[in-house]
């Protein structure tokens, strides 16, 4: 069964007992010595290559090799083992990335995300292009908490660099081939050959496909499969000793099936042949998953007598279409279906200067970017979804209307007031309510969407009204049977409702930045670097109200009511059949403010001068402490469907400081490496996307705050030859500082208010354990098994409605691998999920603004079989 969306209680206790244990285990051997030794990992996340146990930075790196001993296909997939990082994302082109609770949940393009994510040293602007396969990777470097610095703008909450192999200097060719259930068949090609003394290639050719792990019970389409292709080339010439010219491109090809998600309303979940989102689904929107990408990229590196100059020259862009079932279910009555199309490119180039005395390391650069890009979104409904929305809309604003004492619908859960709106629904369309039939939750709407735009005066001036009369005056519940004539077979036809928007973006963005590291004394460094950084947006807004009501008039007479609500006559209205009179047009995903043919052009900059102050003490050769204080800067940007009242078209831009204290040590011989940090942080005008207005509320972003503190802890313990442990743990504590939700009417600010709430999607605890051993095989040869722990805790899954928690969940992955003496040969046999927990990823979506809230669902157990050829 489907865990309770609304129950805050865990389904498991976790307890730090594990992680003492294992801490005090590996600190209590001081007196062994070890043969074993931990690999040296480098990292380049100061703009030069390091040690990572010399960078006074909280950094988790991921090596090519670690990956794939994971199962990691992605940086979705890495973010279940990160501590601190959150990459819940059930769709690769609308990914939100978050570390220590710093994100950006916005789906359209008026925004950046905050966290910035590189692609070899190169800035990708939109999420629906950073998302790419880990194939053929040297690492990924995740960088936690700002990095205004060295990384710029968008890195508010950390930044995300992907680095892939570059050309060697020797001919080699590797096949790797994957099989396993649901249909996944993945292969990777790569070539790399030395093509000159000075000039090395290298080529990657690489698809992954996987058949979706349920079935439609609705349609001929499927949903949450796999199905792409990557292809990367790359280029070294070495003209002279000093000079490395590296060509790099690549193109990606995406053409799967969308999200695969389910309603969590228990009636629509019956409807669609199930009780729980872990079962078959059904849906009547098809999901579509296309995307084309491409980019690349030339790096010139030249060494100086003092000084090493670095030049890396991109460019980007990806083409991407994007369809989703946003209610989870195929009745007509609840039809939601969204659209994404992107046409994007960026230009970039950066400018870095890096020299190193005995006593200074310095970098000096300037950066510059523009991108444009189109985007369009569509939403798809139908006259029945537009009632099941209205009579959802309704309930939440009078539940004794129908039939629920207010008493007792302020105690109910988001689930058992949807599933309330879903039984009133029905019950409306079977005539059990006589007053209140179908059509009539529309009907109102539309009926006090006029009286709000002055449409409502407009009609009584055509039909004669004597002047003295508006249509305030007039008996609401009246007129509104009035409007019943024209609404009400219009909603029974559930009649097609289709709505767009589109946005079109030309930014641009200029940075200079130093960065220098003092060597105080030969134990203590400090680092101090700044950033200024200037950008520019132009974006517009092309809405029109693509649809038309069916007005017509029932005829008879309407009450003219007093102020004191005594009838003081009465009007009279003739019969008038649909398209007798003028027919309203309106928008209900995109309202436009009620500007019916919106067309707007704004344009904004804005500028910040961010930078860090850390300073390190290395008390052994093997241990360091630092405290940094660091600041970063997300730009402001717009709202893609125009603006609520009391909503600015355009939203602030944001800034995270953050105070850190951290240790890094290799122990015992390097056999044991811990490193650890304690943060906290202050988050202003935070980009919040929540639902907002009426009476149709619509997304929109607007400025918050917020605060974090917290720890991380990460070691790995090389306890023999043949076994290594790893493990990691982050405690994390947000919450909101300003947040007024502005659509709310009646209440006191206290209730108007978020303040207090924790983040949505950041769970308190994460903890992560590994162990890995090796036997050594009489022939040369190894075996090596593997298994991977993680317990996330349970976090909030909406802004909109904080009891909605998203459940605690573990996950248990193995894996048995051979190698052959010569390295020639590997194969390997491995399971995810191993014990097929049911876990939910998210809850909520789009789909929760009709009441037909959706949930996504991680994998089940997956399982198959990993070959390597090496020649």
């Amino acid at each position: 069964m489907m865990h309770n969306a609304d129950q805050s209680g865990k389904n498991r206790s976790f307890s730090l007992s594990t992680l003492s244990g294992a801490i005090a285990v590996a600190t209590a051997l001081s007196g062994t010595a070890y043969a074993a030794e931990i690999e040296e990992v480098v990292v380049t996340a100061q703009k030069r290559a390091e040690n990572l146990q010399d960078v006074p930075i909280a950094i988790s790196a991921f090596t090519g090799d670690n990956m794939k001993a994971m199962g990691v296909k992605s940086l979705t997939d890495l973010g279940k083992f990160t501590p601190g990082v959150e990459m819940n994302n059930d769709t690769p082109l609308q990914p939100t990335y978050s570390v220590r609770g710093i994100e950006t949940g916005d789906f359209t393009v008026g925004s950046d995300p905050a966290v910035a994510v590189y692609v070899d040293g190169v800035y990708t602007g939109r999420g629906a292009g950073a998302e790419i396969p880990l194939a053929d990777i040297e690492r990924v470097e995740v960088l936690k908490g700002p990095q205004g610095t060295l990384f710029g703008r968008n890195a508010t909450g950390g930044a995300i660099h992907i680095i892939s192999k570059k050309p060697q200097a020797d001919d080699t060719t590797e096949l790797n081939l994957t099989a396993g259930n649901y249909g996944r068949m993945s292969s990777d090609l790569l070539v790399n050959r030395e093509l000159a003394d000075n000039l090395f290639g290298r080529f990657t050719a690489s698809t992954n496909r996987r058949d979706s792990f349920a079935d439609n019970l609705a349609g001929d389409f499927t949903a949450g499969n796999i199905d792409t292709q990557t292809y990367r080339a790359s280029l070294v010439w070495e003209p002279s000793a000093n000079t490395e010219v590296l060509w790099r491109a690549e193109y990606g090809i995406m053409d799967q099936g969308s999200a695969l998600r389910t309603s969590i309303v228990p009636s629509l979940q019956a409807q669609a042949g199930g009780t729980d989102v872990f079962g078959d689904y059904a849906l009547d929107t098809p999901t579509v998953e296309d995307r084309d990408s491409w980019g690349s990229s030339l790096s010139v590196v030249h060494d100086f007598d003092n000084f090493t100059f670095t030049s890396i020259t991109a460019y980007r862009g990806f083409e991407a279409h994007l369809q989703q079932d946003e209610d989870g279910t195929a009745n007509p009555d609840y039809m939601f279906g969204s659209a994404n199309f992107d046409d994007q490119t960026q230009f970039s180039q950066e400018f870095r200067l890096n020299g190193a005395t005995d006593t200074l390391k310095w970098t000096l650069g300037a950066s510059y970017s523009r991108e444009e890009l189109e985007h369009v979104t569509d939403a798809y409904f139908t006259a029945g979804s537009l009632e099941s929305f209205a009579v959802y809309e309704g309930l939440k604003a009078d539940p004794e209307a129908f039939g629920i004492p207010q008493a007792v619908f302020d105690q109910m859960t988001t689930t058992q007031k949807e599933e309330a709106a879903v039984q009133a629904r029905a019950a409306m369309a079977a005539g059990m309510v006589p007053t209140m039939p179908e059509g009539s939750a529309v009907a109102t709407f539309v009926y006090d969407l006029m009286l709000q735009s002055g449409q409502a005066d407009a009609l009584l001036q055509g039909l004669g009204a004597p002047s003295y009369v508006t249509a305030s005056m007039l008996n609401r519940e009246q007129m509104i049977g009035q409007l019943m004539a024209g609404i009400a077979p219009w909603v029974m036809a559930d009649t097609p409702w289709n709505e767009s928007v589109t946005n079109t973006g030309d930014y641009s963005s200029a940075a200079i930045y130093g960065d220098v590291t003092w060597s105080l004394t030969d134990k203590m460094d400090l680092t101090v670097g700044a950033r200024y950084t200037a950008d520019e947006k132009d974006f517009s807004i092309h809405s029109s109200y693509q649809n038309t009501l069916p007005l017509a008039l029932a005829g008879g007479m309407v009450d003219i009511m007093g102020e004191d609500g005594s009838v003081i006559g009465q009007l009279p209205i003739p019969t008038l059949p649909v398209g007798a009179i003028p027919a309203p047009r309106f928008g209900m995903a995109f309202n436009n403010n009620g500007i019916a043919d919106l067309d707007q052009e704004l344009s904004d900059s804005w500028s910040d001068l961010s930078g860090r102050v850390v300073l390190d003490y290395r008390w052994t050769d093997d241990v360091m402490t630092f405290i940094s204080l660091a600041d970063g800067f997300k730009a402001g940007g717009f709202n893609s469907f125009s603006a609520a009242p009391g909503i600015d078209p355009s939203f602030d831009q944001e800034s995270v400081t953050n105070l850190e204290i951290g240790m890094k040590s290799s122990l015992f011989d390097n056999a044991v490496r811990f490193n650890a940090s304690v943060f906290a942080y202050e988050y202003d005008n935070l980009q919040q996307l929540d639902l907002v207005g009426a009476p149709i509320p619509n997304y929109y972003l607007r400025n918050a705050d917020a605060e974090g503190q917290g720890a991380e802890v990460e070691i790995q313990w090389a306890a023999t030859d043949n076994l290594f442990i790893a493990g990691n743990y982050s405690l994390l504590d947000t919450e909101y500082t300003r947040y007024q939700i502005i659509e709310s009417i009646g209440e006191t600010e206290e209730e108007n208010s978020r303040v207090g709430q924790p983040r949505v999607g950041t769970p308190k605890n994460k903890f992560n354990l590994m162990a890995e051993y090796t036997w050594a095989l009489n022939n040369g040869g190894d075996v090596v098994l593997r298994g991977d722990y993680n317990w996330t805790d349970e976090r909030v899954g909406s802004i909109s409605d904080p009891a909605r928690v998203i459940p605690d969940y573990q996950l248990f992955n193995l894996r048995a691998g051979w190698n052959s003496a010569s390295d020639m040969y590997s194969a390997a046999l491995w399971v995810q999920n191993a014990t097929d927990e049911e876990i939910a990823g998210g809850y909520g979506g789009t789909g929760a603004a009709i009441g037909a809230s959706p949930a996504w669902r991680y994998m089940p157990r997956m399982y198959g079989a990993d070959f390597t050829v090496r020649f």
